[in-house]
């Protein structure tokens, strides 16, 4: 139910959604019509806009760390939720925070960790058996990555679900007494983090896909809506809602 429930959430808090919702009902609540355009009007101004978005996630997103900063470690664990099986195609279909992946890869590669875990079941309610972490472990077998590196973690549906089966799985190779290092993108460690906190493992935080940077003052940056601040603002609400909920639930 949890599960299901956070699906509708995730579509009702996105301001896009509350501006059509302003805009459908001022045509419906005649009194109120003007007062709701402009309402619509300010949602769509100030959620797109790039440089609010920025300082937001300044001071939301866990910081990168550099690789000269790091230990070795047993394991690196890459969070789901950065790719899914297109069956027409019969081709895995990667998306916007794939850089969970390459990034865990590449400590991979560089000896930075020894073992990757893929921690991701399925993300949809209707298709239970396409596990992420499953086809993601066949593409990189095929690009050459050794069984033997490759931890799976299958059953895990959301954050605390990862964190859960991640810790059942270290404790049966007993490595969970060893620090983990958490490899998921910077607007999502902290509520990650928090979860494998909760769960008895140690982690260092090693964000990736981080959306901030130097800070620009262009007046395209300043003033002119951007619809990809509008999506952003989806995945940070997201985030928002997502660690308020765990909180009730005392996951975090």
């Amino acid at each position: 139910m949890f599960f299901i429930l956070s699906k509708i959430l995730h579509f009702l808090i996105a301001p896009l959604t509350w501006a059509i919702l302003l805009m459908a009902l001022s045509f419906i609540w005649k009194k109120r019509a003007r007062k709701m355009r402009w309402m619509s009007l300010g949602i769509l101004l100030v959620f797109g806009n790039s440089f609010i978005l920025h300082e937001v996630n300044l001071w939301w997103e866990v910081p990168m760390v550099q690789d000269q900063e790091l230990e070795g470690y047993k394991v690196g664990v890459v969070l789901g939720g950065y790719a899914y099986y297109n069956p027409e195609n019969e081709r895995i279909v990667f998306r916007e925070s794939t850089d969970r992946l390459m990034q865990g890869i590449r400590l991979l590669k560089t000896g930075k960790i020894d073992k990757l875990l893929l921690s991701g079941g399925s993300g949809f309610i209707l298709k239970p058996e396409q596990r992420e972490a499953v086809f993601v472990n066949d593409f990189l077998r095929e690009i050459g990555i050794r069984k033997n590196q490759i931890i799976l973690e299958t059953e895990s549906r959301n954050t605390w679900e990862n964190a859960r089966e991640t810790q059942s799985i270290l404790e049966n190779r007993e490595l969970h007494h060893q620090s983990v290092l958490l490899i998921t993108s910077a607007r999502h460690m902290r509520r990650a983090q928090a979860c494998f906190d909760q769960v008895g493992l140690t982690v260092v935080p090693y964000s990736t896909d981080i959306m901030t940077g130097k800070r620009e003052y262009g007046l395209d940056h300043l003033l002119i809506p951007n619809a990809y601040a509008l999506t952003q603002w989806n995945a940070l609400l997201h985030e928002w809602l997502g660690f308020a909920s765990y909180w009730v639930m005392g996951y975090v």
